[in-house]
């Protein structure tokens, strides 16, 4: 704010100093001007491919009987499978209160995901969880599964435990 007086005559002018507000908007719409034709020209490299979970309303379901993937199963016992072979069984560890309750359990996972030469080779999984489980349990696993060498975990749901949900 810019003040000026007049010498000797007792009255004070007051106004805004706008300089540097059209300073500032001046070098935002030059901004705009150079980048906006940029950013319409990749259209190409604004689309990302995404998996979707697999759920009820989601048209593009996957038979998992048929998939050729691995996939990766916690059921609601806590008990880790591939196919219909069990690697850890961890139900066990529900019952204790501990915060390190499942450590042995993910390292057990770690060390089997880790001696799967499939697994290391193709480098991706599919993990489908219960929805009765422990998150902490489900976000260790794919800890484990990271740290065991697959950095492709993809997450699956099941359309099946979606229809017990309450509507």
């Amino acid at each position: 704010m810019a003040m000026s007086s007049s010498s000797g005559g007792g009255t004070v002018l007051s106004e805004i100093n706008v300089t540097p507000l059209v300073d500032v908007m001046l070098v935002l719409l030059v901004i705009f001007m150079v980048t906006t034709p940029l950013i319409e020209q990749d259209d190409e490299k604004r689309e990302v491919e995404m998996d979707l979970p697999v759920t009820r309303d989601n048209e593009s379901r996957v038979n998992l009987e048929e998939s050729e993937q691995i996939i990766l199963e916690i059921n609601q016992e806590l008990q880790v499978l591939i196919g219909d072979s069990v690697l850890v069984d961890c139900g066990a560890a529900l019952q204790e209160s501990s915060p390190e309750r499942f450590e042995p359990c993910f390292d057990e996972l770690q060390a089997k995901i880790e001696s799967n030469q499939k697994l290391q080779d193709d480098g991706r999984l599919y993990l489908l969880g219960h929805p009765d489980i422990p998150y902490g349990f489900v976000v260790g696993s794919m800890n484990r599964i990271r740290l065991a060498g697959v950095s492709n975990v993809g997450m699956v749901t099941n359309p099946e435990y979606r229809k017990a949900e309450p509507q």
